[in-house]
């Protein structure tokens, strides 16, 4: 058996995403020179005050992606308001960053090919799923090679094993989009033409050419593999948008999040601006009525085309994450797994049980949802071989009993050891699987803030039920010491010194997670603010644990490929 590997795993970031969304959505590249990989945006792509370039093709969309009306002066030399831990439309993968994080115990990162059509469109820039995968993928193997001095794209376990073990990060192609079931055809068309069985080989043949050895089958809305999990009223728009009507929702007294209900500015703006261009109706009144005092879940489960499509993807040995599916779809696919003993992942989740409840918050997103795994699932996904990945910003939650981490500053550090802690009492209790981190960047997403300065406890802004809490909060932090710039990263022997972009030099106490390269402050402050080392070991367990759930992907597929036929178990497409 081959010598463990140690190190970090990162199993969601978007590490080409200024590819994705049309290609004009999001600032800032990755890669070259800095000045003008990350010059500034207000000069070209997002315009002055970030509300976009005024003309023919000006976009309302991105002038509220940032979560208000525009931003402000953003990028090189100052760096003033991007990188920041709120961005949404900025790069904060650059491959500097990325260098750091390696430096701090990071080995292993699954990139994720993301798009939306929608956005695209709204861009005035509309790409498919299909061509905007391929660009990414064909930068992201140019990318790898340009840095072939300490990273390498992995194309099997026993790849990416070597990539580590030469010191360098293994970079695992992932694939996330809505409309997977359109590659090598015409999402229009689905609705009229559904997908034939001998055209889902072909999907993942064309996957596994272009380098993608990892794939979440949904992604915001349903298509023809099943139903995604309903957590967003935009999503809910784009649902409409991509597949023509809008989610059939059912109640479950196991979630507090609704549809049509409680919507913030942001949403509430998109939904009318979708109703007014597209002349469509949202169906608030019908969500009204549909199980009053209950949440909302998806109706669609797995479907027998999806059911297919995962057993050869099983076959072909992908790594299947089941995020962003249905509780119905999610359960299905365990099942499924366990039938064939074939481990999946959670690449960026959070947990049902520690989302708050309908009546502690206003915002509605805080609230437990279908997204979030539930105790069951969890348990289910580790008992196979599985990962557990929580997502880096998890907002807030309830306290974790027994923490060794106090839950008293919103998304923040201490908010991520909570979901942390959950997941690590989950794999004591299963004895099985392992636990990373899933950091969603550039994913539309947003980071863990600061526990000090004015943006300390963001996690309870706009919440009128629960910001009076705030200033109680940031005193508690202010009343501790903060995290000192000292000695070296957590188990390695990289000076621990503020990392810096231009004339800016990066606080984790007062900027948060505003970059990749700050994944070691945050586990630096995990471990100043009550997290012991042996919390950490399955972190720094988790490349590992990923390396071996692959090899049982690639064990498991093996006899297929081979032409056994004696396993029934992943039995073969006719």
């Amino acid at each position: 058996m081959a010598s463990p590997v140690f190190g970090f795993a990162d199993l969601h970031c978007h590490t080409m995403a200024h590819l994705g969304f049309g290609g004009h959505l999001f600032a800032g590249r990755p890669d070259g020179d800095i000045a003008q990989a990350l010059a500034r945006c207000d000069t070209h792509l997002h315009g002055q005050f970030g509300l976009g370039q005024f003309g023919k093709n000006w976009s309302l969309v991105q002038a509220f992606m940032e979560g208000g009306i525009g931003h402000g002066p953003c990028g090189h030399d100052s760096y003033a308001d991007w990188p920041h831990f709120g961005t949404r439309i900025h790069q904060q993968v650059f491959v500097d960053w990325l260098k750091r994080a390696h430096d701090g115990g990071l080995r292993l990162l699954c990139s994720v090919a993301v798009n939306n059509e929608l956005l695209a469109e709204q861009s005035h820039h509309p790409d498919s799923d299909q061509s905007s995968i391929e660009k990414q993928m064909a930068e992201l193997r140019r990318f790898t090679e340009r840095h072939s001095d300490w990273m390498g794209l992995a194309l099997s376990a026993s790849h990416a094993r070597q990539l580590i073990t030469d010191g360098k990060l293994a970079v695992v192609a992932s694939v996330e989009v809505d409309s997977l079931d359109s590659i090598l055809g015409d999402r229009k068309a689905l609705g009229k033409q559904p997908l034939t069985l001998e055209h889902l080989p072909r999907i993942l043949e064309w996957l596994r050419d272009q380098g993608f050895r990892m794939m979440t089958p949904l992604h915001l809305t349903n298509n023809s593999f099943g139903g995604a999990s309903v957590y967003d009223d935009k999503f809910n728009v784009l649902n409409h948008f991509l597949r023509g009507r809008f989610f059939d929702v059912q109640g479950s007294p196991g979630v507090g999040f609704r549809l049509g209900q409680d919507m913030d500015f942001e949403t509430e703006a998109s939904v009318l601006a979708y109703e007014v261009m597209f002349k469509a109706h949202y169906p608030r009144q019908g969500y009204a009525l549909n199980a009053p005092g209950q949440g909302h879940v998806n109706r669609l489960g797995l479907t027998p085309t999806g059911e297919v499509f995962l057993r050869e993807a099983m076959r072909q040995g992908f790594i299947l994450d089941v995020e962003h599916m249905s509780e119905r779809c999610t359960d299905a696919v365990l099942s499924l797994a366990e039938q064939a003993r074939y481990p999946v992942l959670a690449s960026h989740c959070a947990f049902r049980e520690q989302g708050l409840e309908t009546h502690e918050t206003s915002i509605k997103a805080k609230r437990a949802s279908e997204h979030m795994k539930t105790r069951e699932q969890a348990r289910r996904i580790l008992a196979l071989g599985g990962l557990l990945a929580p997502i880096t910003n998890q907002v807030e939650l309830k306290d974790f009993p027994g923490s060794t981490v106090p839950n008293d500053c919103a998304r923040s550090s201490k908010t991520w050891a909570q979901s942390y802690q959950y997941a690590l009492s989950l794999l004591n209790e299963v004895g099985a699987g392992g636990v990373a981190m899933g950091t969603d960047f550039n994913g539309l997403n947003q980071q863990p803030g600061p526990r000090y300065g004015d943006n300390a406890a963001y996690g309870l802004k706009d919440d009128k039920w629960r910001e009076k809490r705030r200033p109680v909060q940031k005193m508690l932090q202010n009343n501790k010491p903060r995290l000192p710039y000292s000695g070296t990263m957590h188990r390695t022997n990289a000076p621990f010194v503020q990392a810096r972009a231009g004339t800016r030099v990066f606080d984790y106490n007062t900027d948060g997670l505003a970059h990749i390269g700050l994944l070691p402050d945050l586990i630096r402050d995990l471990l100043h603010v009550g997290m012991t080392d042996a919390q950490l070991d399955p972190l720094f367990s988790s490349a590992e644990a990923f390396l071996r759930m692959w090899e049982a992907c690639e064990a498991r597929s093996a006899p297929a490929l081979a032409g056994d036929l004696a396993d029934a178990a992943v039995p073969r497409l006719t």
